[in-house]
């Protein structure tokens, strides 16, 4: 690579195979070794070739376990919707979320996540972004209308990208990367839930509908 391309290769969003080309391969291995606390160095010469040195910390167990026990303490019972078209993370997401004791149902589009909404209520959705017919985008909008103070949580494997360019699709609480973890969710459930409690309070006696 020439100096100017090493230097901005890790941009989303930049490529140099024009429209053949994203610009977010680089990007995410960079957010995902960020997000462990790593970094990478780049040694490249144009026509020689290149070498990408990635840099992770070693395991703390005691760190690791602290943060475990943190994360393990479940939030409030929850009433969520989960909306995704792929039957495997349905069920992974719905395993997860009633482990922690919250009440779930799914809905396998994004058509049929909004009338399983109507007929609620729900705290939380959380939807998948990407999805035939009703992205997550949109089914986020229409939760909102219905029930402003919802919770929508969006899942997509641009999770990292959509952060560096703080993008957040109108009527999302919060953003998660995919491939997620349990702890990832968990962390994401309770932050969401604190915040939802904390506008319900704040509009009591609005007359706006309000999740039970």
């Amino acid at each position: 690579m020439t100096e100017e391309v090493r230097q901005r290769c890790l941009e989303p969003f930049y490529t140099t195979k024009g429209e053949y080309g994203t610009g977010l391969g680089l990007a995410m291995v960079y957010g995902i070794v960020q997000r462990h606390e790593g970094t990478i160095e780049i040694q490249s010469a144009l026509g020689q070739g290149t070498t990408l040195i990635v840099r992770l910390p070693a395991l703390k167990r005691q760190k690791t376990e602290a943060r475990a026990r943190k994360a393990s303490a479940p939030a409030r019972s929850l009433r969520v919707l989960v909306v995704d078209d792929e039957p495997r993370v349905l069920r992974v997401l719905s395993e997860y979320l009633t482990g922690d004791g919250h009440t779930v149902e799914t809905a396998s589009s994004g058509h049929k996540g909004i009338e399983r909404f109507q007929a609620g209520p729900f705290d939380l959705v959380v939807t998948n972004r990407a999805m035939p017919g009703m992205s997550g985008d949109q089914l986020a909008g229409l939760v909102k209308k219905v029930a402003p103070d919802t919770a929508v949580i969006l899942l997509t494997g641009f999770g990292e990208f959509m952060e560096a360019i703080g993008e957040c699709p109108e009527g999302v609480d919060l953003v998660l990367s995919k491939p997620l973890t349990l702890n990832a969710l968990r962390q994401a459930v309770a932050r969401v839930s604190v915040s939802n409690r904390r506008a319900v309070h704040q509009g009591e006696g609005d007359g706006k509908r309000r999740p039970v």
